[in-house]
């Protein structure tokens, strides 16, 4: 399953009333100001899209039980990732260990008979 989000989620607008935000609206020009807007108003119109073999769903048209799946999904996916990404730590440190072990052993000029 690949998905793909096309949209922000719309609980995350934030108007621009910082003090920061009104220094940085006075240095651009009003249009170049004003696109960014529209582009993130018709951003917040569309609804995320999730892709499950090939074909493409509006992830709010789904069910209930479809839109658990799909955390399901996605909760897994992150556990594998970091699974496997603990996974080459230890390999690492296993070859790091075993590098020191063959120095140490060829020091000691030992060998087993």
């Amino acid at each position: 399953m690949t998905e793909s989000k096309k949209t922000t989620s719309a609980g995350k607008k934030s108007p621009a009333t910082g003090s920061t935000a009104k220094a940085a609206a006075r240095k651009t020009p009003a249009k170049k100001a004003a696109a960014p807007k529209k582009a993130a108003a018709s951003k917040a119109n569309a609804s995320p899209q999730v892709n499950i073999d090939g074909k493409t769903y509006d992830l709010n048209s789904l069910s209930e039980k479809a839109q658990a799946q799909i955390n399901n999904l996605r909760a897994t996916d992150r556990l594998i990732n970091e699974l496997e990404l603990e996974l080459a730590i230890a390999r690492t440190a296993r070859g790091s260990y075993s590098e020191n072990l063959e120095r140490e052993l060829s020091a000691m000029n030992t060998t087993l008979q």
